[in-house]
């Protein structure tokens, strides 16, 4: 068992972790997101399973396939939990706002609502993202995501 301290700052790293790793798909639109996951991590999303660091990078440099995207990733709902000293996990909800075009878009409601369950392992370079996966609560019928099209999550 860890003591207190330790477990309160590895809470605070995980928790940084998640949000540094939706923040630079938004504002960084991707570039770089391999390197927040282990050597092979793995990224489980509705569409798309991506295997280690190379197809994570791939993955998300499809997202600008169709010209500029913009999206905003909302994590609520997160519970971060040590399992030991080189182990931790989060479970948490996503709102999922994105769109082709640059700002200021029009949005009605978020394109999808995902339940999201992140284990990480600690290494030289910190808390990496050892396995997300998504599952999609909710789905916007014009949802355009190229990780999360409405028609294959249901």
């Amino acid at each position: 068992m860890q003591p207190e301290n330790n477990v309160l700052r590895t809470r605070d790293a995980i928790v940084e972790a998640v949000h540094r790793s939706w923040w630079n798909v938004d504002r960084e639109l991707g570039v770089g997101s391999e390197l927040l996951f282990a050597e092979g991590g793995v990224c489980v999303m509705p569409a798309l399973t991506m295997r280690g660091r190379h197809e994570i990078a791939e993955g998300y440099a499809k997202r600008q396939s169709n010209g500029p995207r913009l999206s905003r990733h909302l994590v609520s709902n997160l519970v971060a939990t040590c399992t030991d000293s080189e182990r931790a996990h989060a479970s948490y909800a996503l709102s999922l706002f994105a769109a082709n075009g640059v700002a200021p878009l029009t949005v009605s409601s978020p394109s999808a609502i995902c339940d999201v369950e992140d284990r990480f392992v600690l290494t030289y370079s910190g808390w990496l993202i050892e396995h997300r996966e998504l599952t999609a609560v909710f789905v916007a019928p014009d949802n355009d995501s190229v990780m999360l099209r409405a028609g294959e999550s249901r």
